[in-house]
């Protein structure tokens, strides 16, 4: 008898413990069977659809689904409601008599977007750096410069030599004026850019505001003894190197022979240099290496050789490293550079944009654009018409 007064506690303990547990079992059993509808509200646009259902529902029984408004939205049998017409209805769904509503809204559907035409590129030469179709044109009703063939002693090469000269009109020695050194392809001469009809080019320009008025000075570039056009070593690390040359040539007899024959105006902000093909390379190399000397530089379709190349049996080291092709913080915001390539040159290639890629990864401004036509007068002109645009501004 004492020993079952001493466990009746223990067992009213356990008495209470699985009399509360069975009851909270209950009402969690009875919480679990409450039917909901999955959305009391909806929002769908016309032609679109979505499927309601009724949460915890005993598999013993069914909804009945009914739309309010049939011209609105309709709802199947298994409860997939479909948008028909802007419009509001109610969707219910009937079990044991007991209503589950949910309000559906339609909207209209939205304009489709509109069709998007991409930008064009910055660099496309045919859209944002254009020409008149008669740029190149002579026309009566211009007064052009005079152009003068004449020779100068190089004591770079130990012979005379010969460059053009275009001058602006109606030049007298009362003014000075701005020059732009052009300079010519691998196998021409100082003829090259008067074939080009640069003088032509210039003239209307100047007649139509749209450029200063300037003096052209076309050297021969190839800065060696036999100097010739056309040479029979024209694909020739020694012919490319005698353009390298020009530099020395440039610097030591041409430009002081200008100054002291011509009647010009002194200072980078004075001084453009810019050349085609191997031309384009010569003036790149020599813009870049004479900041202070050149405000604008200009290579079109420029050749190989700035950086390290091998091609057709020819292999040098490159005029520069990637690293160093740029300008220096003292000339960065103020000196031009223009970079143009022709959209289909087979000749030099994707190396103008090697040089482009350089500048930009260097952070030098410059400007650069790829105009249809290949290694062409089309893009040489073009090229001349772009740059004389921007040099020498007021």
């Amino acid at each position: 008898m004492k020993k079952f007064k001493k466990a009746l506690p223990l067992l009213l303990s356990a008495v209470l413990f699985i009399t509360a547990t069975g009851i909270h079992c209950s009402n969690n059993a009875r919480a679990a069977k409450k039917v909901s509808i999955s959305q009391k509200t909806l929002s769908l646009k016309v032609g679109k659809s979505k499927k309601l259902v009724l949460k915890n529902l005993p598999k013993n029984q069914k909804a009945t689904w009914t739309s309010s408004n049939k011209k609105v939205a309709i709802v199947s049998a298994t409860g997939r409601v479909t948008a028909k017409k802007a419009g509001k209805a109610a969707i219910t769904a009937t079990v044991d008599k007991k209503k589950y509503v949910c309000n559906v809204t339609v909207k209209k559907k939205g304009a489709p977007a509109p069709e998007t035409t991409p930008s064009p590129d910055p660099a496309d030469g045919d859209v944002y750096y254009t020409t008149p179709s008669d740029y190149h044109t002579f026309k009566d009703n211009v007064t052009y410069g005079e152009t003068k063939t004449v020779a100068y002693h190089s004591t770079t090469t130990g012979k005379d030599r010969k460059l053009s000269v275009v001058l602006p009109p109606g030049y007298t020695t009362e003014k000075q004026y701005p020059v732009c050194y052009l300079l010519h392809g691998l196998g021409q001469d100082n003829t090259d850019w008067l074939n080009a009809k640069a003088p032509v080019i210039i003239g209307n320009m100047i007649a139509a505001g749209t450029a200063r008025e300037m003096i052209l000075v076309m050297p021969n570039c190839r800065a060696r003894e036999n100097d010739a056009a056309n040479p029979p070593d024209a694909f020739s690390l020694s012919n490319y190197q005698a353009f390298d040359n020009f530099i020395n040539d440039l610097r030591d007899n041409v430009m002081p022979f200008v100054k002291e024959n011509f009647s010009i105006k002194e200072g980078r902000e004075n001084t453009a240099i810019a050349g085609f093909s191997m031309g384009g390379r010569t003036a790149l190399y020599i813009g870049l290496s004479m900041q202070e000397t050149f405000g604008y530089t200009g290579g079109f379709c420029p050749a190989p050789g700035i950086f390290a190349y091998s091609m057709n049996g020819v292999k040098e080291d490159g005029l520069f490293t990637k690293e160093t092709f740029k300008l220096n913080d003292e000339y960065a915001d103020n000196t031009l550079v223009m970079i143009v390539a022709g959209k289909t040159d087979n000749i030099v290639g994707n190396t103008p944009a090697t040089y482009h890629d350089a500048l930009e990864a260097n952070g030098t401004k410059h400007i650069w654009y790829k105009k249809a036509g290949g290694h062409d007068l089309n893009v040489m002109d073009n090229s001349l018409c772009n740059f004389a645009k921007l040099i020498f501004p007021e």
